[in-house]
């Protein structure tokens, strides 16, 4: 008997943990005979593989489901809809934002305790049937199974973007963490969970790569972007053993006496089958990859030389300057500073006359690092120039901090800049910010004699553009240098661009003065005009005047009408259709407007969030109809007690409602939850499929706070989102207040 005890015991033993793994096969037909000796070893040895099956399915340390069995669950619910053409299920691939910066600030004792965490605030935003699984170090993923469209998918996501504005506090420390979330609605159409996880992954690309909300929801385009990213990547990866990269040289011109002094390195693809392809495509491949680095060693080494060659060639540009643009990847490497020494030492090029052009953005990240190296550098007689000014950061501790010798005035301020007094005044301003600094100014993007005559006049020093010159190849650069330089034909050429400047002002001039005179034309005829209407309105004053009353009188009519009108869209835009209070609009209107009157004013605001239990379930029972009905009841309900007080009942969501409650304290607002509790209620709602009551009743979560600056209205709400799942989780009917020792009935 104790024989057959035990086998049974183990027997429960194997099949738990067969389920655990979800195999989805009848472990009790492999033992027809449990007393059977061959059969219990079977059993033993099953139920040590399923052991060792548990530890591989399931995260050590979260103790969540693991990407293998991720897959076998995907799997069954592209199964489910082959069989089943209704069944929508969706799979949600989550990302931590800047996790491995957190471990290396932290340490990975608390990293592990903060992930631990992670799980349990993101199991907490799911269904019991919901799926989640650890696949890396800071990526998760959710099945949602059975799902009505991809709403669900999405509130999903929106739900836990509002649990993690919350801060994670560990060891005292508030530990702020973001996500970026990927999502793909599953079909029968997918043959592989593989492709699913893809697509959700290339959803979560796409959210960090155009930073639009928290979430993106894949579709196609993003997988054919992502095939023909790759093999761009690829090709970019042999370009430079393939000699397909070239080096373009833009020069850059004074505007004081049209002479050059120097050229910017643009780089170039010539690809084989597709042609030149721009850098603008390529240089984020090689950026996000890393090649950037090899990219940008090869672009400085080549150019230097190539700045060498010219010099000895031409002892006449001995004096110009070339300037290479340098990635943050390059700026945070230890060594950069010596790379740029020996290619400075290899190709005998002198430090004075190479120019590193930086972006604002590069300077944001290891700050003093970068400045280590420009002081490095610096010392040698390498100049530096602040690249696309007023476009990235923008800040200007940077010019006190960082010794640069030039600012790059971006190409979108100096468009239109001889019709737009904004970009003038800009402009104008970065001029005089770098002159008082001791810095000279280069203006990008020059199109036009009107906008190189423009800056000459605010006395920019130097330019760069098509009016000027057009980024040339190195065989048309040095045809140039031969042709205007060694020629001595510049001052024709000078001669040349004066004269057609001073032709297009005169023919300019021209065309302003037969402008004025057609005006003047048309003026005169337009006083003979006025005389004779005069003269015709005299005549007949008495019935223009009876016409002209009875327009203003329909105008004004008309004027009545619209303005009704546009009251009537006005108020609509803001109420709910169903239950005829305020729309998720006039809801979010009114909380950023009290939200900023409190802040003043320093006084309380407190949200109410309450939900009807089991909703879903009565609308199953009773149908649509019927629960449209019982939502306006609610409404009514809740609108009856909110009338008392100052404050606004808007239908949040679905069969959710929120009452924002200003200058009212947590306590108070804890006891008008209650009324509203007591009120639906009162109402005596059949509800037979609801598990607390047999009347419909309200879960409420209630939280108050003073806004400042360090808050805000999306906290407030997901703070009282946490205390609304609080009662739920309290077991449904009831209100509960998070903050003050989290008060509950």
């Amino acid at each position: 008997m104790d024989n057959l005890d035990s086998t049974n015991n183990l027997f429960q033993q194997s099949v738990a943990l067969e389920s655990a793994v979800n195999y989805y096969d009848d472990v009790a037909n492999l033992f027809l005979e449990i007393n059977s000796a061959n059969n219990r070893q079977k059993l033993e040895a099953r139920t040590k593989l399923l052991t060792v099956d548990r530890d591989y399915y399931f995260d050590r340390l979260t103790g969540l489901p693991t990407y293998d069995l991720l897959v076998k669950h995907i799997i069954k619910s592209i199964s489910i809809a082959r069989e089943q053409p209704d069944f929508i299920f969706a799979v949600l691939f989550l990302d931590l934002d800047r996790f491995k910066s957190i471990n290396n600030s932290f340490g990975r004792i608390l990293g592990d305790r903060l992930l631990i965490a992670i799980s349990q605030k993101l199991t907490a935003c799911l269904r019991s049937q919901d799926f989640i699984a650890r696949i890396g170090s800071d990526e998760f993923a959710i099945l949602l199974n059975n799902i009505k469209n991809v709403d669900y998918a999405t509130n999903i996501a929106e739900r836990i973007y509002r649990e993690f504005i919350i801060p994670f506090n560990l060891n005292g420390c508030d530990i702020f963490v973001e996500a970026s979330i990927g999502i793909a609605i599953g079909h029968k159409d997918y043959q592989q969970p593989e492709d699913l996880l893809r697509d959700a992954e290339l959803a979560v690309a796409d959210a960090k790569k155009y930073n639009r909300t928290c979430y993106q929801v894949f579709d196609r385009s993003m997988h054919g972007g992502a095939v023909a990213r790759l093999q761009l990547e690829s090709d970019l990866r042999w370009a430079i053993k393939r000699q397909e990269l070239l080096l373009y040289y833009q020069p850059i011109v004074s505007l004081i006496d049209n002479q050059i002094n120097g050229f910017e390195v643009l780089i170039r693809w010539q690809h084989p089958v597709h042609g030149l392809v721009s850098p603008a495509k390529f240089i984020p491949i090689a950026e996000e990859t890393g090649l950037i680095l090899a990219l940008g060693s090869w672009v400085l080494s080549e150019a230097c030389q190539q700045m060498r060659i010219w010099q000895t060639q031409f002892k006449e540009i001995a004096h110009w300057k070339i300037s290479i643009n340098i990635s943050s990847k390059q700026l945070v490497q230890s060594d950069f500073a010596q790379q740029v020494k020996q290619i400075l030492q290899e190709t005998k090029l002198d430090p004075h006359n190479l120019k590193l052009e930086i972006t604002e953005s590069s300077l944001v990240e290891n700050t003093q690092h970068t400045l280590a190296i420009f002081q490095e550098l610096k010392s040698l007689g390498v100049q530096f120039s602040l690249d696309d000014f007023g476009t990235g950061y923008s800040s200007l501790s940077y010019l006190y901090q960082f010794p640069f010798d030039t600012i790059k005035i971006d190409r979108s301020f100096i468009s239109n800049i001889d019709s737009n007094s904004e970009k003038l005044r800009i402009v104008r301003s970065i001029i005089t910010l770098a002159r008082s600094l001791g810095m000279d100014t280069i203006a990008e993007g020059i199109e036009s004699f009107e906008q190189s005559a423009q800056l000459k006049a605010l006395k920019c020093q130097h330019g760069q553009g098509y009016l000027l010159f057009r980024p040339l190849n190195r065989t048309a650069l040095e045809a140039f240098i031969v042709n205007e330089l060694t020629n001595n034909v510049q001052k024709n050429v000078d001669n040349y661009r004066a004269l057609l400047e001073e032709q297009i002002s005169k023919d300019t001039l021209f065309s302003q003065i037969e402008r004025l005179q057609h005006e003047l034309e048309d003026l005169k005829q337009e006083k003979v005009d006025l005389e004779i209407m005069l003269e015709t309105t005299t005549e007949h004053a008495d019935l223009i005047q009876f016409q002209l009353h009875q327009e203003i009188d329909e105008r004004q009519k008309a004027e009545n009408a619209l303005q009704q009108a546009n009251q009537t869209l006005e108020k609509l835009s803001v109420i709910d259709s169903l239950t005829q209070i305020a729309n998720r609009r006039r809801f979010d209107d009114y909380l950023l407007a009290e939200w900023q009157k409190l802040q003043i004013e320093k006084d309380p605001l407190s949200l109410i969030l309450c939900d009807i239990d089991y909703f879903k379930l009565y609308n199953d029972k009773y149908g649509h109809l019927i629960g449209d009905y019982c939502l306006q009841q609610v409404a009514l309900a809740i609108e009856g007690v909110v009338q008392k007080y100052s404050g606004l009942l808007a239908r949040y969501g679905g069969e959710e409602f929120g009452i924002i409650l200003p200058d009212t304290s947590g306590m108070d607002a804890f006891e008008i939850a209650k009324e509203i509790r007591a009120a639906v209620h009162n109402l005596k709602i059949a509800h037979q499929k609801s598990t607390v009551d047999k009347y419909v009743t309200l879960s409420l979560g209630i939280y108050s706070m003073i806004p400042t600056v360090d808050t805000s209205p999306d906290l407030l709400i997901a703070l009282a989102d946490k205390a609304l799942y609080e009662a739920k989780d309290l077991g449904r009917n009831r209100a509960y207040l998070l903050n003050f020792g989290s008060f509950k009935e």
